[in-house]
């Protein structure tokens, strides 16, 4: 078995755990590069010694697996490009299906493990046509299943997720109990790769941040921005304008013409989202659902139809749209049977 270990809390429970069940463990750690590199320790040298410690403590194994270059061209590049774009890309849900799970899967056939865990809060069920699915995690506040989404039949078929059932305290409280060395570890709730995004994007796509008009719906200029990379649509704070008309909102970006778009809350209400890349995980063509267009925000129940290309979101009621770039992840209970990337949104 083997567990990929962050040198975080989750990460080791899980290896203890699996340990514990009698399965032989082998840690492994992935290192981006990028992290040092823009001043952050997550999967950096830190973060590697920190697993190495802990599976010490277990008496497994522990394996580094250089996922450098990876990363960068999967995750690193597509995030900025996304930004200078005008959109808000989601790298967490990029990373686990194009870098993570890939890389440890790979790992595991070189060292003849049959199977891979991680530490995340989400389980594996079985679909109605018997094959694996994403669903939530029993700790509500802690569930990752959004950022797992994109996992396949082939990839959740080997799978396993020890926490799936646990809340957080009882992780904790499981890591303090025999004794591992990062039991009071903190969590770290930032981009790991960047804890300043506006100054990576910087170094490697200074035109999006060129100075550029802040203008209403209806055209008229009421201020300046410094570079469409520092918006995201439906932010209220930090726009930089003020005057009458009441609170503003961002509520697109213009990127070809470098111009951030504000108005009201109303032009943010949506009935219909059209997803893009989309993932499908169901026989039929339609289906009554939940849509969950941000990382813990609520359920709005919906019909989602897929073309084969797109799926088509339309909400019972109209909601508060989240930003294009973003994935909108849909559950049947607790079951994720789909989702995709905002493309655009229609009152």
């Amino acid at each position: 078995m083997l567990v990929g270990m962050s040198g975080g809390v989750d990460s080791s429970v899980a290896a203890l755990l699996l340990r514990e069940q009698g399965h032989e463990v082998v840690g492994a750690t992935l290192r981006l590069g990028i992290a040092e590199l823009h001043g952050r320790q997550c999967c950096g040298e830190e973060a590697s010694l920190e697993a190495r410690r802990v599976a010490s403590a277990l008496g497994i194994q522990h394996v580094t697996i250089d996922v450098a270059a990876r990363f960068a061209s999967a995750v690193v590049e597509p995030f900025v490009d996304d930004y200078a774009c005008g959109r808000t890309p989601n790298p967490c849900v990029v990373c686990n299906e194009r870098v993570k799970f890939a890389a440890l899967l790979e790992r595991a056939d070189a060292l003849g493990c049959d199977r891979v865990a991680t530490g995340h809060y989400a389980r594996v069920i079985e679909g109605s046509d018997g094959l694996p699915l994403v669903a939530r995690g029993a700790d509500a506040g802690k569930d990752q299943s959004y950022f797992l989404y994109r996992l396949g039949p082939l990839t959740l078929s080997r799978v396993l997720f020890p926490l799936g059932g646990m809340t957080k305290d009882e992780v904790r409280r499981v890591a303090t109990q025999a004794g591992l060395p990062v039991a009071d570890r903190e969590e770290s709730q930032e981009i790991c790769f960047a804890h300043d995004y506006v100054a990576l994007v910087a170094r490697m796509r200074p035109d999006a941040l060129a100075p550029g008009p802040i203008e209403t719906q209806e055209g008229l200029v009421v201020g300046e921005h410094g570079g469409i990379a520092r918006y995201t649509v439906g932010q209220r704070k930090g726009i930089g304008i003020g005057g009458p008309g009441g609170p503003r909102r961002v509520v697109s970006i213009d990127a070809q013409r470098n111009a951030v778009v504000v108005g009201g809350r109303d032009a943010l209400l949506a009935r219909r989202l059209v997803l893009s890349d989309p993932v499908w995980r169901s026989a039929e063509s339609t289906l009554r659902v939940s849509a969950v267009m941000r990382y813990r925000a609520r359920p709005v129940s919906c019909e989602a139809r897929f073309d084969g290309k797109r799926i088509a979101v339309e909400l019972a009621a109209a909601h508060e749209t989240t930003a294009p770039g973003q994935s909108v992840v849909l559950y049947d209970g607790d079951a994720v049977v789909g989702g995709g990337v905002l493309e655009r949104w229609e009152p």
